[in-house]
């Protein structure tokens, strides 16, 4: 039995396309696709409070409007209240929370750069470190810009964060 791939919904192509061109403030030089295998999880674990997510982006950098001649490592701290981090069974201890539709059901995601790594405050109030080793995987976002996926090798959700104000324009991730 063979599988079929996905239909590309060329609007959400097109949607994530321009996510790409503003926070990146230049167009996408690739488009490419997600292995067939490739799915956003349906169920994820609440692993706690997301308090910062780490990445590497070759993006114009919005505060002198130049492209950098190598890529810049930045973090984005999570000041928004209600923004969570997620993650597979076994790697989280809250409850099983259903990913939203509006999250899953996307057909295109935009690169923002390669995660760094993230933290999250667990329930007992602590911060856990979630460091990226080599191959370092990837920080994509939703079209709509409000919900931010680390994903290893184009394979394998490895976090979502999502919630609160979060969103991804211009000037960087916010909230």
């Amino acid at each position: 039995m063979s599988r079929r791939r996905p239909q590309i919904d060329e609007d959400r192509a097109a949607d994530a396309a321009r996510l790409y061109e503003t926070f990146h403030r230049y167009e996408p030089k690739v488009i490419g696709a997600f292995p067939s295998s490739f799915e956003i999880p349906k169920t994820l674990y609440l692993a706690g409070k997301a308090v910062d997510v780490m990445y590497r982006s070759a993006k114009v950098d919005p505060a002198t409007l130049r492209k950098p001649s190598k890529p810049v490592n930045y973090i984005h701290e999570h000041d928004s209240r209600g923004v969570k981090c997620y993650l597979p069974r076994g790697d989280a201890d809250g409850p099983a929370t259903d990913v939203p539709d509006k999250f899953r059901g996307v057909s295109a995601l935009t690169r923002l750069g390669f995660c760094l790594g993230f933290k999250f405050e667990d329930e007992d109030g602590q911060w856990v470190d979630a460091d990226a080793r080599a191959p370092l995987p990837d920080l994509y976002a939703t079209p709509d810009g409000r919900c931010l996926l680390v994903i290893q090798s184009r394979r394998r959700v490895l976090a979502m964060v999502w919630g609160g104000g979060l969103g991804v324009y211009a000037r960087g991730i916010d909230g």
